[in-house]
């Protein structure tokens, strides 16, 4: 069995996309998906209990809830852990999956990471590209000492060592640090996952949200074309057009 560890709320754009990127994983293994939603009104009830055979969907809402300025993702990925280990036996958790709400997810995500996990403790994609498509920018990231948190995944072995990131601003970064290359996979297949940016709703808190990152343009979306083809029309919408090209201040919530 894997775990995938979701902490959502106030981003129904977001986790309606993250459901569809699910629903296609052709990963055939049992699945248990905890999503965590800490927003009114609840945008998670799209995500039935019958969401897929052999997958078993576990909500939770942790009071108190978010509110603007606050940064909830340790405690929320704590309730996860916590869910986790409440409910299944830690020999029976093959791998732990962070799966963030906004991010994009190929079919074989799963599938493949599932491939690299083999015996290491902590795995993950390198050199991650983020791409906003408010502003229809990106960048590779050029990590190469650690996986961007939305593409790792890890053992139960390596759970109390995941604890002790929580109250880091980096947990990913910080994760790696502590595995300090023991039982770690750092690899770069086919950019298994890409981190979205710029989608309507709740801010995200990491790097690549705002114009200010050095970031390449790609007004045609023929970047975004190239790493997910067909799926590049799920993000059309979502570009502010004119006020982008001639520089003006986006207010609105990204």
């Amino acid at each position: 069995m894997i775990a995938l560890i979701t902490p959502t709320g106030g981003r129904a754009v977001q986790i309606k996309l993250c459901s569809t990127f699910m629903q296609r994983q052709t990963y055939t293994g049992k699945v248990v998906w905890i999503i965590i939603d800490d927003c009114m009104p609840r945008t998670t009830d799209i995500i039935p209990e019958n969401f897929r055979e052999n997958w078993t969907i576990i909500k939770s809402y942790p009071i108190p809830l978010w509110n603007p300025g606050l940064n909830t993702q340790g405690r929320n990925l704590s309730v996860g852990i916590n869910i986790l280990l409440q409910n299944y036996n830690e020999k029976d958790i093959e791998g732990v999956f962070i799966i963030e709400d906004d991010d994009y997810y190929r079919p074989v995500y799963l599938e493949r990471m599932m491939v690299q996990m083999n015996n290491f403790r902590l795995i993950g994609e390198i050199n991650t590209i983020y791409y906003n498509v408010f502003y229809r920018r990106f960048f590779n990231n050029g990590n190469n000492c650690h996986a961007s948190l939305f593409q790792i995944a890890f053992s139960s072995e390596a759970i109390p060592m995941f604890r002790e990131c929580f109250p880091a601003r980096f947990i990913d970064a910080h994760f790696f640090m502590l595995a300090a290359g023991q039982g770690v996979n750092l690899f770069n297949e086919n950019t298994l996952s890409i981190g979205i940016k710029g989608l309507p709703g709740r801010a995200g808190i990491g790097a690549g949200h705002g114009r200010a990152m050095n970031m390449r343009q790609d007004i045609n979306l023929n970047y975004l074309n190239s790493l997910i083809g067909p799926d590049t029309a799920l993000y059309e919408g979502y570009f502010g057009g004119d006020r982008v090209q001639r520089g003006y201040l986006n207010t609105r919530r990204r």
